[in-house]
């Protein structure tokens, strides 16, 4: 009969288990961070929005357009809370390849956020 408790209650445990992790990524699946770099003539505008699982989570970033190793414009201190719209420009030069990178911290977790590489027209 101890033996039949204990396992009832291994099975409990390891549902109730599962369960959290679910929910964990649940909410992890509700945080949406959309990079953007885009060109008008000899303009780039950057542009970063992030929305967190929570509305009260910090938001971080940093936003860099790089050509090369150089950077062009660096945007740092970023700060919101819950939803982060993040736009601005910078001067460039047509034929040259420019990477925008983010560093972007939500509730103090690091994302990796993909560079976007992309040639001025």
């Amino acid at each position: 009969m101890r033996r039949l408790i204990a396992v009832i209650m291994s099975a409990i445990i390891l549902i109730m288990a599962n369960g959290v992790t679910v929910n964990a990524s649940e909410r992890a699946c509700n945080t949406s961070y959309t990079p953007s770099l885009s060109f008008s003539g000899t303009t780039a505008t950057c542009k970063l929005k992030v929305i967190a699982s929570n509305m009260s989570y910090p938001i971080e970033a940093t936003v860099t357009l790089k050509q090369g190793n150089a950077i062009v414009k660096q945007w740092t201190n970023l700060t919101a809370n819950g939803i982060m719209n993040f736009s601005d420009t910078a001067g460039v030069v047509s034929g040259n390849t420019y990477t925008m990178q983010v560093t972007l911290k939500i509730n103090g977790v690091s994302h990796n956020v993909t560079d976007i590489v992309k040639t001025c027209p």
